[in-house]
């Protein structure tokens, strides 16, 4: 079992509290949200970024009338703020809770604890958020709301802990998903939160939850630098087996959810898009992400890098021994 060095392990414990610090200043938590209620809502506006859909080069979705191509892309928004619902509520706050409650046998669990009562706070917000975002959407576009719940990464975890045989996988499991989501997610949030041709609340939601997200990205990341530190081989592979599972997942096209979507819609030659779409959405891009996380905490085989990840916002911005 690879152990860390003192330098090594002060370098994390600087980290964490840079991010903790950071955190007062940069969380949306900390900051005064607007009134959504209150912005303005331009009805020329889309409420997506149409490079997001999985099938925005379908011949059937190039010549859907303008109205129909309105109303998917507000039901996009839609679907996007039901599944950042379940990530937070089923994925992410599971795993903070866990150190929270039970902390790792670590010279930085205080710390730890610390960070991740942060983040289980912001969560909360972004939930929040997303509530309150996309029933602005269905109010001002005159919408059913969606109603969908079987997200296929919250199903997929859900049979993962189901098949685990002991605790420490358990609790492994749950931490590898959120960590690997934490990170996903910031690859996802980049394109809506730079995009001011969409609705201005789209964009300014997705905006603040990517200045988080960037940070938690950074915060499981460096938590779990000091967690695998205590970890066997075999948990260690583990670890790194589940976070390359989660890619899969996490990039799904979400293939159920677009199509109660199209019910409600009317999708013309929905059931064509749907079977020539296919379940997987740009895997390659979120392989990369995750393979760098893997390679910065230290799993890959390669040293582990102390530094921030490059997208980290600066201040102002946006089984054995296993204790988790």
């Amino acid at each position: 079992m690879e152990q860390f060095s003192i330098s090594q392990e002060d370098a994390v414990q600087k980290m964490l509290q840079k991010l903790t610090t950071l955190w007062r200043t940069r969380a949306a938590v900390n900051q005064d949200i607007p009134v959504y209620a209150e912005l303005a809502f331009d009805a020329s506006k889309r409420d997506f970024s149409e490079s997001l859909l999985p099938f925005r080069d379908h011949d059937a979705w190039l010549q859907a009338p303008e109205a129909i191509k309105s109303a998917c892309l507000s039901y996009a928004w839609g679907i996007y703020n039901l599944k950042t619902i379940y990530i937070e509520c089923d994925v992410v706050t599971p795993a903070c809770e866990d150190i929270i409650k039970t902390p790792p046998s670590s010279n930085n669990r205080a710390l730890l604890q610390d960070v991740m009562s942060e983040a289980l706070l912001d969560e909360a917000l972004h939930t929040r958020m997303s509530v309150m975002a996309c029933n602005y959407i269905y109010d001002h576009r005159q919408l059913v709301p969606l109603d969908f719940t079987d997200f296929n990464l919250v199903q997929w975890r859900r049979q993962q802990l189901a098949s685990c045989g002991a605790e420490w996988e358990r609790r492994l499991t749950r931490f590898a998903i959120a960590c690997a989501s934490e990170t996903l997610i910031t690859d996802y949030l980049k394109t809506m939160a730079e995009d001011t041709s969409i609705q201005p609340i789209c964009h300014e939601v997705t905006r603040t939850h990517a200045v988080d997200e960037w940070s938690h990205s950074s915060v499981f990341s460096f938590s779990a630098m000091d967690i695998i530190r205590s970890l066997s081989e075999k948990e260690r592979e583990y670890f790194r087996r589940t976070v390359r599972k989660t890619v899969e997942m996490f990039a799904n096209n979400e293939l159920g959810a677009w199509q109660a979507a199209f019910n409600l819609i009317g999708m013309p030659h929905g059931e064509d898009i749907l079977h020539d779409t296919g379940d997987s959405n740009e895997v390659g891009v979120y392989t990369d992400s995750v393979e760098r996380l893997i390679d910065r905490i230290g799993l890959s085989g390669a040293a582990s890098t102390l530094s921030l990840p490059s997208h980290t916002p600066a201040a102002g911005r946006h089984g054995k021994g296993m204790t988790l």
